[in-house]
């Protein structure tokens, strides 16, 4: 080897081996020895990698092992959209919760409510709600819940970049609690509890006036009110119905249909 070669390639020698010897100390080095760095990186290199139920793991044992300090407050967000896209929405809300609580001024707090209300809007779904099962035949509550969760955001931050897509899903998640009163009212109707037929068709008109199911309520509103021989309400009713059945242009079932919410990125500060 020539002297000048030699002189090139010894030193990229010694470089090399300085750093095979340096990520082998990092990969040796156990676990309780970690700094709040350490696993903040274990669990930002899982997390950039979408391995969620790792970065949970390192999350979770960053949050117990080092609950104060800089990686802190960005360890509660990572931890909360982890969960949500581990499908574990419970556990995200948990974190915003606790988050919105020990931050309560924090500039990712429009961000924190907004996640929060996703992962309550995600609990009733399913994959077939895009072709063949409707969320309004399920149980409401996780419902009722994402929609006061948007309600907050756009509360205490009207202007924020959720905000449009907040009231989107105001709008849907109105439409779904209103049909699923509505199948509930046909449930009766069917089995001719005409009384209270007539009871859950007066909460659509008078609590959700402009849910699409509101024309198919009055509708059964006054055949439930004709079956119990209540003519006068009857016909009054029909002629409501048969005045808004003129005003209203038949709309697609794709226009009815629920979008999907907007997916939030990761936080990161700027």
């Amino acid at each position: 080897m020539k002297p000048s070669l030699k002189k090139l390639f010894l030193p990229l020698l010694l470089a090399l081996f300085t750093s095979l010897t340096a990520c082998s100390g990092l990969v040796e080095k156990p676990e309780s020895e970690w700094t709040a760095e350490d696993f903040y990186q274990h669990a930002k290199d899982a997390f950039n990698s979408q391995q969620w139920e790792s970065a949970i793991d390192y999350y979770e044992k960053l949050k117990a092992y080092y609950p104060y300090g800089q990686y802190a407050e960005q360890a509660y967000l990572d931890l909360a959209y982890a969960y949500y896209k581990y499908d574990e929405p419970k556990s995200a809300i948990r974190e915003l919760e606790e988050f919105i609580r020990l931050y309560p001024k924090h500039k990712a707090l429009p961000y924190a409510y907004y996640l929060r209300a996703l992962a309550a809007d995600s609990i009733n779904k399913s994959w077939f709600d895009q072709y063949i099962t409707d969320p309004a035949k399920r149980d409401m509550k996780s419902t009722q819940e994402a929609y006061q969760y948007y309600l907050a955001l756009l509360k205490r931050f009207p202007t924020s970049k959720y905000a449009a897509e907040s009231r989107r899903r105001l709008i849907a998640l109105t439409n779904r609690l209103a049909r699923h009163q509505y199948l509930v009212a046909k449930f009766y109707y069917d089995r001719q509890a005409y009384l209270s037929a007539v009871n859950r068709a007066k909460i659509i008109i008078k609590k959700y006036p402009r849910a699409v199911v509101n024309l198919k309520a009055l509708k059964l509103l006054a055949q439930s009110y004709d079956k119990l021989k209540m003519k006068k309400d009857a016909w009054d009713t029909w002629k409501v119905y048969e005045y808004n059945l003129k005003k209203i242009k038949p709309t697609l079932k794709s226009q009815i249909a629920e979008k999907a919410p907007l997916q939030p990125v990761p936080y990161r500060k700027d």
